[in-house]
């Protein structure tokens, strides 16, 4: 039972410090951190989002990544909609992080460029992969992954430009 317990802290301990290394947003009142997430299902809905058009297919990273993107970059939705269309597009890891996001914190910003897959070296090719995002503000790195051929692709982190929070 000792030892349970002893598991279940550190594992909340590892959430929280990568919370805080993560450098998620929080605003001080009023914000996603005071209401819990809403209950959302396995499959969503491709979001739309005025900054980009979906090109490629949900199933390839580069279409997984063009819908995190539209998801995440949904700057003026309110917190439950904005979660509602994100947290399913993300890892396990992901969703105990970005919960704590505020979409009203998001800078705005425009696309530069086409959203694109970075190279990746053959040996990791088949689970994860990265997405580029060139932005107004810097370009955003969306790391990918999946646990098994033929499983989705989910977003794992984002990387933020220099200087973006």
């Amino acid at each position: 039972m000792r030892a349970r317990l002893v598991a279940a802290a550190a594992a909340l301990a590892a959430v929280a410090a990568l919370a805080v290394v993560a450098g998620c947003s929080q605003a001080a009142t009023g914000t996603a951190t005071d209401r819990p997430p809403s209950k959302v299902g396995s499959a969503a809905p491709a979001p739309t989002s005025p900054m980009i058009t979906l090109t490629a297919p949900a199933g390839t990273p580069l279409g997984a990544g063009q819908r995190v993107w539209a998801a995440f970059s949904q700057r003026g939705l309110p917190y439950d909609a904005w979660w509602a269309q994100l947290a399913p597009l993300l890892s396990p890891a992901a969703r105990a992080v970005y919960v704590y996001d505020d979409p009203r914190k998001i800078p705005a910003m425009t696309l530069t460029g086409p959203i694109r897959s970075a190279a990746k070296p053959p040996a990791e090719a088949r689970y994860t992969a990265e997405v580029l995002v060139p932005t107004s503000k810097g370009v955003f790195g969306l790391d990918l992954e999946r646990h098994r051929i033929g499983s989705p692709w989910l977003l794992y982190a984002i990387k933020f430009p220099p200087g973006v929070q």
